[in-house]
């Protein structure tokens, strides 16, 4: 790899990342139930043990840290698939390929081995591309970590970044809300046929994220920024999230903006976006009354 990677590259490495992650994660989803998480325990917090691998050297850095449960009930087991899943999702192998894998298949209990497989995984990855050209060490990193445990359900955040020569690297950032006690992501929070209808909403979303990046625009004004088809903001690839305050859209980079613009990240308040919510989401936060 040269160090005039380009733009249209850097596009598609994320493109591969962000399908397979939704890909895995999908499949994840539809081989679970589709009930609510309730029942004695599902306050529980999950007990978890930080795991990291790093290797560097002049050539290449790879750095990956978990944050793995500890325990053998069913949210911690489903949090270890969820995270294998995820690790396997966003590799780096994966995004130079059509499908993600192959994915660890040794004892899910053993975290470090783990982490360990797909630290080494990115290792061999990195090491097995064209440094001839390279001014600093290509880099991968990986982390899954998480965010918040709330009586229902435990927020997990997958961020990586790639950086192979040029002027930036790449990066992906997902989040999902797992449901306690029984260990399953949550399918959906928004009615994605809905989308037209929220579009006042993602475009004023969009709008405030940008000014907070410090150039002031309007709802109406941000759609000439965006690069999208028909005036029409798509709702994230990855699910929006449940958080204390309202349901956070997260965009990867180059899916509605140019990497300038960064990842758009902003949150709905319940009270104006409850009637797009679908109704398990709904009940997790209490109807969001």
């Amino acid at each position: 790899m040269i160090i005039g990677m380009n733009e249209s590259y850097k596009i598609q490495i994320m493109r591969k990342i962000l399908l397979g992650a939704i890909m895995v994660i999908g499949a994840m989803m539809a081989m679970s139930g589709c009930k609510v998480a309730s029942g004695a325990g599902a306050s529980d917090s999950l007990l978890t043990d930080s795991v990291k691998f790093q290797q560097a050297d002049d050539e290449l850095s790879c750095v990956i840290c978990v944050d793995m449960p500890t325990g053998t009930d069913s949210m911690a087991v489903g949090v270890r698939t969820f995270i294998n899943a995820m690790l396997d999702s966003m590799s780096f192998a994966t995004a130079f390929s059509n499908a993600p894998g192959p994915a660890y298949s040794g004892d899910p209990t053993d975290g470090q081995a783990m982490v360990r497989y797909y630290g080494q995984q990115g290792v061999d990855s990195l090491r097995a591309m064209d440094h001839t050209f390279a001014m600093a060490p290509f880099s991968y990193t990986a982390s899954v970590r998480k965010v918040a445990d709330t009586p229902r359900y435990v927020t997990y955040t997958a961020e990586n970044y790639v950086f192979l020569g040029g002027a930036h690297g790449a990066a992906a950032s997902y989040t999902y809300n797992i449901l306690k006690p029984s260990g399953r992501v949550l399918a959906a929070t928004v009615d994605t046929a809905q989308a037209r209808k929220m579009q006042p909403l993602l475009a004023q979303g969009v709008a405030d994220y940008v000014t907070a990046q410090g150039q002031k625009v309007t709802a109406k004004e941000v759609l000439s920024l965006l690069f999208i088809d028909n005036g029409i903001i798509p709702l994230p690839k990855c699910p929006p999230y449940l958080t204390p305050t309202g349901l956070c859209f997260i965009y990867q980079q180059y899916e509605i903006g140019p990497y300038a613009m960064g990842m758009v990240t902003f949150t709905l308040p319940y009270d104006k976006v409850k009637s797009y919510m679908t109704p398990e989401a709904l009940q997790l936060v209490g109807g969001a009354q």
